[in-house]
């Protein structure tokens, strides 16, 4: 009778072993699903929201100047000849009535100028001028957004690391390296690891990839 029990506890912790090993493998692809639905996540984040433009009307403002009536026309057509590979983003057009006069008692006529906003293939824009009542002799397109230079990108980075297996911690920091036209991403890493059910030891790693 006691070697029937005897058998019975071997043969039940047997069973409890075996059923709380975790194969190797479950954490490494929790881990990667996890990696791949914040990569997923932040992606969806970082894309610009779409804007539909739509009608709006003059505005004339205290200073004399025109908010130009907003009238929406994806098949909307250039009074100039576009460059090679240019896109047409935005067309307007002017009419001036001149302060000048040419005769007593007889104003210039008004004067009407068509501008054309592009974007050329390198992504930068111009602006496109002309005018059926006569010859545009000059103007000027002065970028204000995009002037400045950009902001010098945050190559470091910090932070802390848990493993939901083995419930240690771990802490790690990396570095943007341009390299020509890439970008290599260096880091280190030192872990808490689980040796055994109550003993832990350090592990440190180094890693290196491309920034995309």
């Amino acid at each position: 009778m006691r070697g029937d029990w005897r058998r019975a506890g071997h043969d039940h912790q047997r069973y409890v072993r075996g059923a709380a090993m975790i194969p190797r493998w479950v954490p490494l692809a929790a881990i990667s699903v996890a990696l791949f639905a914040a990569a997923a996540f932040g992606w969806w984040l970082g894309q610009p929201n779409p804007v539909q433009e739509t009608a709006a009307p003059e505005v004339r403002q205290a200073d004399g100047s025109v908010v130009l009536e907003r009238r929406p026309n994806a098949a909307a057509k250039p009074k100039q000849r576009i460059p090679r590979k240019a896109k047409v983003e935005r067309v307007a057009q002017v009419t001036v009535q001149p302060a000048a006069i040419a005769e007593p008692g007889k104003p210039c006529p008004p004067v009407t100028v068509d501008l054309s906003l592009i974007r050329e293939p390198d992504g930068m824009r111009r602006v496109l001028a002309s005018s059926p009542d006569g010859q545009v002799v000059g103007g000027l397109d002065v970028p204000v957004e995009t002037a400045a230079p950009p902001a010098e990108p945050k190559r470091w980075a910090a932070g802390l690391s848990w493993s939901p297996s083995a419930q240690t911690p771990g802490v790690w920091i990396e570095r943007d390296v341009p390299v020509f036209k890439w970008v290599v991403r260096m880091g280190a890493e030192v872990n808490q690891t689980r040796v055994a059910t109550y003993a832990t030891g350090v592990e440190t790693r180094l890693r290196v990839g491309l920034a995309f």
